[in-house]
């Protein structure tokens, strides 16, 4: 399937004006992973064997560069379990390919973290996504957005990295899990 094809048929999402906001009681299916749970070391062998990779949050991002491998998409908030993360500054300022910033609170998904996905993925050029605020539910935006056969990798906190390998089925169930949250006001 060519590039154009794909990204026709699973870049799209339907944005209410203000973005969505995560219930309450959608919090618990957040603490499952939406891929396979790995450690470090095998979610790394994963992601070499992935044309391309998309990463979620800064220790997952922070693993994947010091083993070599330089993500097409990389979202990150220079935090981690709430506190800052410094050892990724150096490392994304040294990466090739452009970086962009977007404004997204907690336990929300902003247009504007949608639009700098789209646009990231489809890119020619890595793109590092820093969010100003949180990007716990930037996953699901990459997964409901990523081309077939990419590789989105994420972190859950003490447990673990997930891998996901993203075809039509991850991307619906992403997308029906983003139109699940209530719209934004």
């Amino acid at each position: 399937m060519s590039t154009e094809s794909s990204r026709s048929r699973c870049a799209e999402l339907r944005v209410p004006k203000n973005g969505w906001i995560l219930p309450d009681e959608m919090r618990k299916l957040l603490n499952m992973p939406f891929g396979e749970l790995m450690n470090e070391s095998d979610a790394i062998a994963a992601a070499k064997r992935c044309g391309k990779v998309v990463s979620v949050g800064d220790v997952v991002s922070l693993a994947l560069f010091q083993h070599g491998i330089i993500p097409h998409v990389t979202v990150y908030d220079m935090m981690t379990e709430r506190l800052p993360m410094t050892l990724l500054d150096k490392h994304v300022k040294d990466l090739p390919g452009k970086e962009v910033t977007v404004r997204n609170p907690a336990g929300r998904i902003t247009p504007d973290m949608v639009s700098a996905v789209s646009k990231a993925m489809y890119s020619d050029a890595p793109t590092r996504i820093k969010v100003d605020g949180e990007e716990d539910l930037a996953g699901l935006v990459c997964a409901a957005l990523a081309p077939d056969n990419s590789c989105l990798v994420y972190g859950m906190p003490g447990k673990g990295m997930a891998v996901v390998k993203v075809d039509e089925k991850v991307r619906d169930n992403a997308k029906n899990m983003i139109y699940a949250m209530e719209e934004s006001d």
